[in-house]
């Protein structure tokens, strides 16, 4: 039993130190397409001059966790973000998300025990960040 454990704790250790040309490697990524694709600060997304299709594109790949790390929101999409933050769209998508936040939550069973929970994601679960974004202008 304790073999068996050893052995996976020490695959596990493995693939965490895995390098990303490894990975590269695997899903066909030559350095041409990386060049297509690279942009500052660690986001790669496609290039182009068109604000509008760039930044909803960017937004594409953050919500499917696929921008990587990214600490700011690119510059040339701080209208974009503003323009989403303040329009119908973002109140209706966070409406959409509670409705089926709350749909979901009310198909649990509790036991009535006193020791059911719920854990959170604090961030944009429970709170807004629109006011952090109008501080620091949309970007």
């Amino acid at each position: 039993m304790a073999y068996a454990q050893n052995f996976l704790v020490a695959v596990f250790i493995s693939f965490t130190f895995v390098s990303t040309s490894f990975s590269q490697s695997i899903l066909g990524i030559t350095p041409e397409i990386l060049e297509l694709l690279t942009i500052n600060r660690h986001r790669k997304i496609p290039k182009d001059n068109n604000n509008a299709l760039f930044c909803e594109s960017w937004r594409f790949t953050v919500e499917t966790n696929d921008a990587g790390f990214w600490a700011l929101i690119p510059e040339r999409c701080a209208s974009f973000v503003q323009d989403y933050m303040n329009g119908d769209r973002y109140s209706s998508d966070c409406g959409a998300v509670a409705d089926l936040s709350l749909a979901f939550a009310n198909t649990v069973k509790v036991s009535n025990d006193g020791k059911d929970a719920w854990v959170f994601d604090i961030d944009e679960t429970l709170l807004s960040n629109l006011p952090y974004y109008v501080t620091h202008g949309f970007g």
